[in-house]
């Protein structure tokens, strides 16, 4: 259980979000998956894959536990139809529609130039992540990056500073929130130069912590985006309810 806290505030130009355990808890989703294809591979270990490896790339994943079935086309194909078998074990992360909902309502109607400044940064494929979002109800972004754009998956930081360049926030003096709940992802964003919003659908607060993780959270149910300033380009960011938070952003400005 959370403790009563004042709330942590940050102010950042832009918002990344991870979207398996970040909008979607699809943990059981990918666990069944896993346990079915490990059924007819004895070489296979399905629980250990789902102890370790998720925040990667599924494709990096077969590569290291099951060389000859690396076939890009044939990995796409099975992850995309992951939310159509095995859906029912999939839900939303409490807050996350509404959070991305609020960046993309503030990003439209409140900014100079109406550009999003939000965006997903997934180690799923485009098929994949696609269906998740239908599910959510959350309208594609207009900067997508899934498993198919970069070379390099998470931890690696390529994705999200991928992200950060497209959206026009990508030096380093401009704030940056990824939202994570892996540790591969969370060092993927703290390596892109952003401070990270550690999400605990997967593993416990002091995991989250320690993998690196500024403000460490259960849901995204209690973010509120206060503000957006014209002048700064910068929104406000105000966590009401969280488990861990860095000293600065118990500090108002």
């Amino acid at each position: 259980m959370t403790i009563d806290k004042k709330p942590a505030i940050f102010y950042i130009h832009a918002a990344l979000f991870d979207c398996d355990g970040t909008l979607v808890n699809s943990t059981g989703a990918i666990s069944e998956f896993w346990r079915e294809f490990g059924k007819t591979r004895p070489h296979v270990n399905p629980e250990e894959i789902i102890r370790t490896s998720h925040g990667c790339r599924t494709f990096d994943v077969i590569a290291k536990w099951s060389p000859e079935d690396a076939i890009q086309e044939q990995v796409t194909e099975w992850e995309g139809a992951i939310p159509d078998t095995f859906g029912q074990y999939a839900k939303p992360i409490p807050g996350a529609v509404e959070l991305v909902k609020s960046f993309d309502h503030f990003s439209k109607n409140h900014t100079d130039n109406g550009q999003q400044r939000w965006a997903i940064v997934t180690s799923g494929t485009l098929p994949l992540a696609s269906k998740w979002l239908k599910l959510l109800t959350i309208e594609k972004p207009d900067v997508f990056i899934t498993a198919e754009k970069v070379t390099k998956g998470k931890p690696h930081p390529q994705g999200y500073q991928a992200a950060r360049d497209t959206l026009g926030y990508g030096h380093n003096h401009k704030k940056v929130a990824v939202f994570e709940d892996a540790p591969a992802g969370i060092s993927a964003g703290k390596d892109a130069g952003a401070m990270v919003v550690g999400i605990c659908s997967t593993y416990d607060p002091e995991k989250v912590r320690k993998s690196g993780a500024n403000i460490v959270v259960k849901d995204l149910s209690s973010f509120v985006i206060d503000s957006y300033n014209r002048e700064t380009d910068e929104f406000k960011v105000i966590v009401h309810d969280y488990f861990f938070a860095d000293e600065q952003y118990l500090q108002e400005a």
